[in-house]
């Protein structure tokens, strides 16, 4: 049933989302064609074409962010939600497919104004910079060996939790603020808020009562053939995953509660 939602989901969203990238690819083909001429005449269209090109890489994303509340808030609170919950399915799978398909279209976000950046400054030297700096990096990691890759996946890891962390906490805002009467989107807006000072209040307090524990691990730590060690890196990373992973967790279940326990479509 998750992959019937996920595909309804996509169904939803690409029609919003593949104009804007065919765009956005299309106006840096245009960009690295302008700008490769030295004719005065085209300075005008230059600047145009760089500021609509500009505009497109953000609304990307912040349409990522008007989509994923949209889509949540239409299709489970508001008319749309009567029809979603007379599914056979689970309410954690709404959140599920919702989650992942953001989590794919904000990957994808940032892959197409990658390309389409790379698209408009690749030249001969560009692409020299760039094998040297693919160099540097493997040499990074001969030095370090497995913690060099160990410390690449706990970053994707952490970007991945922490994306989808922001996702849920955002749900669970929309599912306080659908309980307001009259008020939702005021409400929703400060639940988030709430949700933000309470983790803020969580984290000075862990750092405050683990500071000097803290200090004394990193410091007991020194350099060795002008390298950082890599040791304190893992940890400091698995730390913050777990941490990240924490209030995902109390997020997600929170919204997948408020949903089958207060569910309110009034």
């Amino acid at each position: 049933m998750l992959g019937k939602l996920l595909k309804y989901e996509f169904k939803a969203t690409a029609r919003t989302f593949l104009p804007i990238y065919g765009l956005i690819l299309v106006l840096a083909i245009i960009n690295k064609l302008f700008w490769n001429q030295s004719i005065d005449n085209f300075e005008i269209p230059r600047m145009i074409s760089m500021s609509v090109y500009i505009m497109l890489i953000v609304a990307a994303f912040v349409i990522t962010l008007v989509v994923t509340i949209q889509r949540f808030n239409k299709n489970l609170l508001g008319d749309e939600g009567y029809l979603s919950f007379t599914l056979p399915v689970k309410a954690h799978y709404h959140i599920d497919s919702k989650m992942i398909v953001t989590l794919i279209w904000s990957a994808l976000s940032i892959i197409v104004s990658a390309v389409s950046v790379f698209i408009m400054v690749v030249n001969p030297e560009v692409l020299t910079q760039f094998s040297r700096m693919c160099a540097d990096l493997a040499e990074v990691y001969r030095q370090y060996g497995l913690s060099a890759h160990l410390i690449a996946i706990e970053i994707i890891i952490l970007i991945i939790l922490g994306f989808l962390s922001n996702i849920v906490e955002i749900y669970a805002a929309i599912v306080v603020g659908n309980l307001a009467g009259r008020h939702k989107l005021l409400a929703g807006i400060g639940a988030y808020l709430g949700f933000g000072i309470v983790e803020q209040i969580v984290t000075s307090l862990l750092f405050s009562g683990f500071n000097r524990q803290i200090e004394e691990y990193f410091q007991s730590f020194h350099y060795s053939n002008n390298l950082f060690p890599a040791e304190p890196a893992e940890v400091a990373l698995l730390v913050m995953i777990l941490y990240t992973a924490v209030f995902g967790v109390a997020f997600y279940f929170f919204t997948n509660w408020m949903l089958t326990r207060k569910l309110n479509l009034e």
